[in-house]
């Protein structure tokens, strides 16, 4: 077995010198996407009956709104939202990942908070994470604000963003997705930079 396959797969008896980052450690809960460049995100409003969680975006200001780095009719915008590329998800607290692999056109990720919530992503091009559907790793944990995955499509050459859903546990001990919008407006707002993508004329103003 080569150091790669050693690295993703250790041998069960293996005692790793750093311990797992637990529960405990997290603050509290934190927007799935990031302010970038003081750009916030928002809740896209396509929602359909049958469509469970949310899909999340940036919106523009106007239609020549970062128009060269998210070109409208591209993956990465449309007239009204648009999504840089490789834009980090967030986990939203800490927790174990319970799933992270294939899941349609992308990839998904789950992540059991160990406090009867879990929360679920999809629409990723890529995840931070060993995958759960090819090995069989050692419990993977993470705090709130970790960069668990990058936003993808749903399917290809459609536009990209983050679909999130919250579930919580009912008296069956089972999870049920919640409607995750009423919490959004009590978490944080992580702020990222990107050296690529114009911060809104209100950001710009506000810093000079």
């Amino acid at each position: 077995m080569d150091d790669i396959s050693l690295a993703l797969n250790p041998p069960r008896y293996v005692k790793f010198r750093r311990p797992p980052i637990r529960v405990s450690d997290s603050t509290s809960c934190v927007w799935p996407l990031a302010a970038i460049n003081g750009r916030a995100p928002v809740v896209l409003d396509h929602r359909r009956a049958d469509l469970r969680g949310v899909d999340l975006a940036y919106p523009r200001t106007d239609a020549a709104d970062a128009i060269a780095s998210c070109p409208i009719g591209t993956p990465y915008g449309t007239v009204s939202h648009l999504m840089p590329a490789m834009t980090p998800a967030l986990a939203i607290d800490g927790g174990e990942i319970t799933f992270a692999g294939r899941l349609g056109h992308g990839f998904g990720i789950v992540i059991n908070h160990g406090n009867g919530w879990a929360s679920h992503y999809a629409n990723l091009q890529a995840v931070v994470a060993i995958r759960t559907d090819l090995y069989r790793p050692r419990a993977q944990y993470v705090r709130a604000g970790d960069a668990i995955g990058y936003v993808g499509a749903p399917e290809p050459d459609a536009f990209k963003c983050l679909h999130f859903e919250l579930w919580e546990r009912d008296r069956e001990r089972v999870f049920a997705p919640v409607d995750p919008r009423p919490h959004l407006g009590a978490w944080s707002l992580r702020q990222h930079y990107d050296a690529f993508t114009p911060a809104p004329p209100k950001a710009r103003a506000e810093a000079a």
